[in-house]
């Protein structure tokens, strides 16, 4: 078992890297440091006479060999690293398979770099790595900046048998950090003039709903011996106040499930999870819906 981070040969942000190292402290997993070139002249077809293809190909493993001497450098000290350097068309697809030959717990990326700091934007590798990958996927935003081990995880659910079936896999990754759990469902009030005809009753029947759910959960997690701090509901009238009412403090990791729409045994953002994870201010790990466990 161990720990990939996915990285280029042109490193421009170091968020990925720091929450794997911390990640790594935090586990005692084995960390992988694992550079991918993009290399378009994979396919035959593009390749030329001239060898440009290998004066280049040349020019990308020089600059992985230093991108993964920079990356050395941002990991803490007491975490030790292997580290590897693989090509291919698609840059996934090579995180894909390298996390599968390393029996990988967990796969980690940066956030764009579009996006603001101290949030999460999915650029076009992480977006296909987060709908497509069998293990959980870790995100850091942009800028992030590890302050010792990690203290907490929020994991957030709807009232589904789906995401009640996601106690296994928190508790065994509260387990592995030595942390406790904290449980919280999203719940943004519509301010729509159709929200005042909501009837107090579906409400009332929701929060039953999730309350169940919630007991559940924290049930399963305390069989396994995995401390639950709480249990909330978190609301407020946008997502963005919504995802801030938690009290974030550093060394929080924020979890939530796959879609239940998506392929199983697989990482696929809903909408929901896909909101959340925008306007998070802190590290999200993404779990995928096992096989045969969505409706336990």
């Amino acid at each position: 078992m161990s720990i990939v981070v996915g990285f280029g040969p042109d490193v421009r942000s170091t968020a990925g890297l720091r929450l794997a190292g911390q990640l790594a402290r935090s586990t005692g997993l084995p960390l992988v440091l694992c550079c991918v070139v993009h290399d378009a002249f994979d396919t035959p077809g593009l390749r030329d006479a001239h060898h440009v293809d290998a004066e280049w190909r040349a020019h990308l493993q020089s600059s992985a060999k230093e991108a993964i001497a920079a990356a050395r450098e941002v990991l803490p000290a007491e975490v030790t690293a292997e580290t590897v350097v693989r090509t291919g068309r698609s840059v996934p697809q090579v995180l894909r398979d390298e996390g599968a030959r390393r029996h990988a717990e967990l796969l980690v990326a940066g956030s764009a770099t579009v996006s603001g700091v101290g949030r999460i934007s999915l650029g076009s590798t992480t977006d296909r790595l987060v709908h497509s990958s069998a293990v959980p996927v870790a995100l850091a935003p942009r800028g992030y900046q590890d302050d010792g081990d990690v203290r907490r995880v929020v994991l957030a659910v709807e009232p589904t048998r789906g995401d009640v079936a996601l106690a296994d896999q928190v508790a065994a990754f509260a387990g592995h950090l030595g942390v406790e759990v904290e449980i919280v469902t999203f719940l943004v009030r519509q301010r729509s003039a159709n929200a005042a005809f909501v009837s107090s009753g579906v409400v009332r029947a929701w929060r039953e709903e999730v309350a169940q759910a919630h007991r559940e959960i924290a049930d399963r997690l305390r069989a396994r011996d995995v401390t639950v701090a709480g249990t909330r509901i978190a609301e407020a009238e946008s997502w963005s106040d919504t995802v801030r009412v938690p009290e974030w403090q550093q060394g929080d990791l924020l979890v939530i499930g796959s879609s239940q729409h998506g392929p199983m045994a697989s990482v696929f953002l809903g909408s929901t999870a896909a909101r959340i994870l925008r306007h998070s201010p802190v590290p999200v790990i993404v779990l995928p819906r096992l096989r045969g466990r969505a409706d336990q």
